[in-house]
């Protein structure tokens, strides 16, 4: 019985460790830029969303050894 609740909590549940990363930095920049989601403008959420884009981005070249020049700049098209 705990093995079957194990299968179906991992299903619903699991656990991705780069959107978990992208969360924590999308969090993080709501916290520092004191935006609150719910409420935010559509410009604050272009820009916390632009902002978490582009600082998960660098982050995650930084840890896999990519290059920052290939992580486009901010508001860039």
């Amino acid at each position: 019985r705990r093995q079957h609740q194990m299968c179906i909590r991992d299903r619903y549940c699991r656990k991705d460790a780069e959107e978990e990363r992208f969360y924590e930095i999308f969090f993080q920049l709501c916290r520092k830029y004191s935006v609150r989601w719910a409420s935010a403008t559509p410009k604050e959420k272009s820009f916390i969303e632009e902002v978490t884009r582009v600082t998960y981005e660098r982050d995650r070249a930084q840890r896999l050894g990519l290059p920052l020049s290939e992580v486009r700049p901010s508001f860039a098209s």
